[in-house]
C-alpha cells in the first residue's frame, strides 16, 4: 500500500543529503573568506596586549591631538584595540599605572600613515612598543 508521509520523508532526506555537501562547502568558504578579511584589511588603530601575568590598570591611550581614551583594567593575555584614524600620523601614547601608584608610559610616532601601533606590557609592567 502506498503512504504517502513515507514517501515525503524519503524525499526530504534526499533533498537535505544532496544539499549537504554544497551548503558545508558555502559556509566553508564564507568562513575562509572572513578570516582573510579580519586578518588582511583590519582598521587601523592602537593594540594593548597584556602579557605581565597579571591584571593591570588605569590604562590611558591618548593621540597626538589630545583624544585619551582609559581603560580600569586589563586581564592577563587580553588584548585592548583602539580604532584611530586611518591618517592618524601623530604620536600616541600609553600610560599604565602600576599598584604601587606609579606610572610608566611609552610613545610611538608612526613613520607611515596607517600603521599600527602595538604596546605589550611584559613582566614587571615594561611596555615595548612593537
Amino acid at each position: 500500500m502506498y503512504d504517502a508521509r513515507q514517501t515525503a520523508v524519503c524525499n526530504f532526506e534526499g533533498m537535505s543529503d544532496r544539499l549537504a555537501l554544497p551548503t558545508a562547502a558555502a559556509l566553508a568558504f564564507l568562513t575562509l573568506a572572513l578570516w582573510l578579511y579580519l586578518l588582511l584589511f583590519q582598521a587601523a588603530g592602537v593594540q594593548v596586549a597584556n602579557r605581565s601575568g597579571a591584571v593591570i590598570g588605569g590604562l590611558t591611550v591618548c593621540q597626538s591631538g589630545g583624544d585619551c581614551l582609559h581603560r580600569e583594567h586589563l586581564w592577563p593575555h587580553q588584548t585592548w584595540r583602539i580604532p584611530l584614524e586611518r591618517a592618524q600620523t601623530g604620536q600616541v601614547k600609553l600610560t599604565v599605572q602600576e599598584a604601587g601608584g606609579q606610572r610608566q608610559s611609552a610613545s610611538h610616532s608612526p613613520k607611515t600613515t596607517g600603521s599600527r601601533p602595538s604596546f605589550v606590557v611584559g613582566q614587571g609592567g615594561r611596555i615595548e612598543v612593537q
